[in-house]
């Protein structure tokens, strides 16, 4: 098999947030996830097939009561490990084992500023969200990837943000589209500004992260193959998978609202599941709306940052033909 992805395992769907970018309206379920299930899911994780396995989902894996259990269980070698969080209960205790335990910490983050932080990441302690982020960049700077999150509305504030991370240590900062995560959210994505703003700021695109397995050859060479097999294939909804709480496989990881469950950690081989699944990515309920395929369209992180500006008004023009 040719593709590596990104396997996300949902901690619980829980989050004491209600981010503007978040559709947890979708969400009609909640619980944590059981030692048990997540046995049984690292069992399955193979080398061959998945380059890292992410403790995400839809809700803040950190208030997890066995937060530290499950790091210990998704421990494997040759598999990147990693946690995803807003640093929301990042107490000394969590640091430690997120230092001790994982790999990679990505960090979801806004702005510096006050009044973008609360228009993004609302029900936060802007203060306190701070301070713990300083206290994960005094433990562990090398291990964290930046995620700035929030979509045009952090533009402005960015350099400021940016500037504010480095001067803490973070050095692998990156900035997200604001991906309709499968109809939950209305707006445009400023193709060109953030572009812009990767290049002023020589910041890295979120979207790259989704070639890490296979590199950018591979990466293309995949979309290819799957277009040849599904003319809606998604690269984006296939370079990772999710997995519920309650063990059920996901064929998107933004399907928040899960109508797109393709199989169950307890019945079905993931592997098997995850080379099959190249005839649903771009055909499921969950992508009518989406518009992570026009994401991917706009790659500039394939290119020399030289030529960014002229390759994506180059992109911009063919998908408009």
């Amino acid at each position: 098999m040719l593709k590596k992805i990104l396997v996300n395992v949902e901690a619980t769907p829980s989050c004491p947030a209600s981010c503007s970018m978040c559709p947890r309206s979708a969400i009609n379920d909640y619980g944590f996830i059981s030692l048990e299930t997540m046995e049984k899911i690292v069992n399955q994780i193979d080398p061959s097939y998945v380059w890292e396995l992410d403790l995400a989902g839809r809700g803040e894996p950190t208030i997890h009561p066995e937060f530290n259990e499950l790091l210990k269980i998704m421990k494997r070698p040759g598999v990147l490990t990693d946690v995803t969080t807003t640093a929301v209960t990042f107490n000394n205790k969590n640091i430690d084992a997120c230092v001790n335990d994982v790999d990679v910490i990505r960090l979801s983050v806004s702005s510096i500023k006050k009044e973008v932080f609360d228009k993004v990441h609302i029900g936060l302690d802007f203060v306190k969200i701070w301070r713990n982020i300083a206290a994960l960049a005094e433990a562990a700077a090398e291990k964290v990837i930046v995620h700035l999150t929030g979509g045009p509305v952090i533009y402005d504030t960015l350099p400021d943000t940016v500037a504010h991370l480095r001067k803490l240590g973070f050095k692998n900062i990156y900035l997200f589209p604001l991906w309709n995560r499968g109809g939950g959210v209305e707006a445009e994505l400023e193709s060109r500004r953030r572009s812009q703003l990767v290049s002023d700021l020589d910041l890295n695109v979120s979207e790259s992260e989704y070639k890490t397995g296979m590199g950018k050859v591979g990466f293309f060479v995949n979309a290819m193959l799957g277009r040849l097999q599904n003319k809606n294939f998604c690269a984006i909804g296939d370079g990772s998978l999710s997995i519920s709480f309650k063990g059920e496989i996901l064929g998107c990881f933004q399907d928040f609202g899960h109508t797109s469950n393709i199989g169950h950690i307890d019945t079905d081989d993931l592997k098997s599941v995850v080379k099959n699944r190249v005839k649903q990515v771009g055909n499921m309920k969950i992508c009518e709306g989406c518009n992570s395929n026009k994401a991917v369209m706009l790659l500039p992180m394939f290119f020399n940052k030289s030529k960014t500006r002229d390759r994506v008004d180059e992109l911009i023009k063919v998908r408009e033909l």
